[in-house]
């Protein structure tokens, strides 16, 4: 049930982006499918066990992420309730499960994983920045399209299912 949820959503991202008439889609709409794979990430993820009561979901720098993603709180991964968090800074980072990085953090990039070390937290961007996080959400054409650094994922012993490996449209791996 899960397997088919996922691949609905993304289905869906991709009608709804391809809908805008060959121009770029709105930031409404684009903000929305970014969310609806990042809570996607999160339920088709295996993660290590944990005592945390809930499951966070971080933005930085992405306003527009971050309000889309409010639709997933109280939602289950990984049988723990959903909170969403925008972040101002990279004082709360470790507290993510799954840490979105807008545009204007890229540059903080090497900082965050300094501070992140091998934690099971999957950072998330929308750049061309994959050697240096977990997955990329990008426009290819008209549509959403997402990419997997399986070696970050490991260090940070996080398991993307093979479902969601086999809708990336590229998994980086160094084996």
């Amino acid at each position: 049930m899960r397997a088919l949820f996922l691949l609905v959503s993304l289905w869906l991202a991709g009608i709804v982006l391809a809908d805008s008439g060959g121009e770029r889609p709105d930031s409404v709409a684009e903000a929305d499918m970014k969310a609806a794979y990042i809570y996607n990430f999160g339920a088709f993820t295996e993660w290590p066990e944990s005592n945390r009561i809930s499951f966070n979901i971080c933005t930085l720098g992405d306003d527009r992420v971050g309000r889309s993603l409010k639709r997933y709180e109280g939602k289950l991964i990984n049988n723990r309730r959903v909170a969403v968090a925008r972040l101002s800074s990279l004082a709360a980072i470790a507290d993510c499960q799954i840490l979105f990085i807008g545009d204007a953090e890229l540059p903080k990039l090497g900082r965050i994983a300094h501070e992140l070390g091998q934690q099971a937290v999957l950072t998330v961007a929308d750049a061309p920045v994959l050697p240096q996080v977990g997955m990329v959400i990008a426009l290819q054409g008209q549509r959403l399209a997402f990419e997997v650094n399986l070696d970050y994922c490991k260090r940070a012993n996080l398991k993307p299912q093979s479902n969601l490996l086999r809708l990336a449209r590229s998994v980086r791996k160094s084996d």
